[in-house]
Order: C-alpha cells, then structure tokens, then sequence
C-alpha cells in the first residue's frame, strides 16, 4: 500500500505488533524477565497470525516481507524462540560462599 508520490509505506499491523513488543521489553526492563519475554512472544505470535488471516497479502502492511508461509514460519520461530530462551533463564543466580581473601581455609 503506498501513497501517489509521497514514497510514504502504510506499515498499519506492524504497528500494533512493535507496540507489544515495546511493552513487553518495557517489563524485562523494570518488572520481570519472564512475563516480558512472554509478552514479546505474544507479539510475535500476534504478528503471525495477522499475516496468515490477512487477506489480501498487502492487508498485512508492514508485515508483508517475503512469501506468506515463511513469513508466519519466521514469526512463530521467534516467537517460540523468545518464549523458550524467557523460560529457561535463570534470574537469581547462586553464588556458592567464598573465604574472605587471606582467611585459612580450615
């Protein structure tokens, strides 16, 4: 979709879609690792859904890269691969206790 002359593109879903990602790295950033990349997973998977139901393909706006099928498959790929990679994080790492410096270790 593009205006007469003025080279400006609709980008129309892709906005909502950069919207909760947005959000969602907003809550990595201040509240939680894991509801943020749950969060950013949704909107990939948002994003996937719309380019496969969105008919025709330049509905999609910003969405519409390369053929429909591998795009949904790029965006359900990033999306299972953000929710996995929030899910196994470890947050709160444990570090064993270490004698002080020059302290006999008995």
């Amino acid at each position: 979709m593009q205006w007469r002359g003025s080279g400006f593109v609709v980008l129309s879903w892709w906005y909502l879609v950069a919207g909760i990602a947005a959000v969602g790295v907003l809550v990595i950033a201040f509240l939680d690792v894991r509801w943020g990349g749950r969060i950013v997973a949704g909107a990939f998977l948002v994003g996937a859904v719309i380019r496969l139901v969105a008919r025709p393909s330049r509905k999609a706006g910003g969405l519409n890269v390369r053929s429909r099928a591998l795009d949904v498959l790029i965006l359900l790929a990033l999306g299972l691969g953000v929710l996995i990679a929030s899910a196994t994080v470890n947050v709160r790492a444990e570090v064993p206790d270490r004698p002080a410096v020059g302290s006999a270790v008995r």
